[in-house]
């Protein structure tokens, strides 16, 4: 907040020129008690939304959304009474702009998968949002955010120079955004936001500024009170499993705008891990939805409809969309763990009919087929197991697993 009064109000009313970004959307949203001014550009299965600092407009994002938009579908809009937003005719407090937020990606359409990102006071609003529609969230990077309990902290060790700071910021504050102003220091002497479930457990990523000054003007740029923003934001980034805290002394409090590369690698990190979590979120569905199949393929097998069984079987494992070593485990499992020995040696024949040329799979099979009391069978699996993994060049500690298995076989045999 301090960065931006310091700028011209007119560096800060610059929007993304046309040359600059080429955008499919570019107009206003009617949001209910008003409207606002919104940029929609780039492709991709994750939407990342772009919620700027106070008394800012999307220009705030001109160095980051650009290359974002390269690999992902992007928003970035300028909240009512900044950029080409008309202003409503009182001052926004937090949950009216949060509305407006939540009524833009309504009448947009803007679904998840969501990777929000919000600079300064645009971290309350991404908290909002991502609390009370967590499964459309997939991430979060906050970029210097802003914290509504540090004031109350340093109040303690002096509260004059606090005192003095907001006297200063609000004269510093043009006349136009003084109402709202007022608003976020309600929020700041309360040190809470208003009441909102917990945050989801989602990649996120911190960035915050460390720059300070002795000298500085303002209290909260000194060192002590920078130290305590580092550490209030490692705590609060400490309530997510996965992510990063990312500290800069190169950059004051718009590191987007000084240091843009820091915040587009904590996005792009961001949208990849969650992409891995929604990979892994859609396999454990997947196979969930094969192992309700598969109690389907037991009773048809338990019925003696053996060709029902391989039916559905043959439909389930396509539907999955699992792969060979996936199957291989599953028909694993089923016969160590669950000891579904008739089930298993499906399971592991059709992976080995499928992956006619995998020497791993031909084994398997193998192993069932000998658990099924079936060695005859199981040595031609074996066999073939052999020759495959000789001409693949396999490890020699698997030819020779696969040469003690047809020594079994033609043991058991005998």
């Amino acid at each position: 907040m301090i960065d931006f009064m310091k700028r011209s109000l007119a560096a800060l009313a610059l929007v993304l020129s046309p040359a600059a970004l080429a955008a499919p959307f570019d107009g206003m949203v009617d949001v209910g008690a008003g409207k606002l001014h919104v940029l929609q550009m780039g492709e991709g299965p994750v939407t990342v939304v772009f919620e700027a600092g106070f008394g800012s407009d999307m220009s705030a994002w001109r160095k980051v959304a650009p290359e974002i938009a390269k690999k992902s579908s992007v928003l970035v809009y300028s909240r009512a009474g900044s950029g080409q937003s008309p202003a409503r005719p009182h001052g926004m407090p937090l949950a009216a702009s949060a509305a407006e937020f939540e009524r833009m990606l309504a009448a947009l359409k803007v679904k998840g998968p969501l990777i929000l990102v919000g600079h300064s006071y645009g971290a309350f609003l991404i908290r909002s949002y991502a609390a009370h529609h967590p499964e459309q969230v997939a991430g979060l990077v906050f970029v210097d955010p802003a914290d509504e309990g540090i004031e109350n902290v340093l109040k303690r060790i002096d509260d004059k120079r606090v005192a003095l700071d907001r006297r200063t910021l609000m004269q510093m504050t043009p006349p136009a955004f003084q109402d709202e102003l007022r608003l976020v220091q309600q929020i700041m002497d309360g040190g809470s936001l208003p009441a909102m479930p917990a945050l989801p457990d989602v990649p996120a990523t911190v960035l915050t500024s460390v720059r300070s000054d002795p000298h500085a003007e303002f209290f909260i740029e000194t060192p002590q009170a920078v130290k305590i923003k580092r550490e209030r934001h490692q705590a609060f980034f400490a309530q997510f499993s996965g992510g990063a805290h990312v500290v800069t002394a190169n950059s004051g409090h718009a590191i987007q705008m000084q240091e843009p590369e820091l915040v587009i690698a904590a996005i792009e990190q961001v949208r990849e891990a969650a992409g891995r979590n929604a990979q892994r979120v859609a396999q454990q569905k997947a196979k969930q939805a094969l192992m309700a199949e598969l109690e389907k393929v037991a009773a048809s097998l338990a019925a003696g409809k053996e060709q029902e069984a391989g039916a559905l079987l043959a439909a389930a494992i396509a539907a999955s969309q699992f792969g060979e070593a996936q199957i291989n485990t599953l028909g694993f499992d089923v016969l160590t763990k669950a000891r579904q020995v008739q089930l298993a040696t499906l399971i592991l024949g059709h992976n080995a009919n499928q992956y006619a040329q995998s020497h791993n799979a031909a084994d398997s099979y193998g192993e069932a087929l000998m658990a099924q009391g079936r060695p005859k069978e199981a040595g031609v699996q074996f066999e073939r197991a052999l020759a495959l993994g000789k001409a693949g060049k396999a490890s020699e500690r698997a030819l020779a697993a696969y040469q003690d298995n047809v020594n079994k076989a033609q043991a058991a045999i005998r």
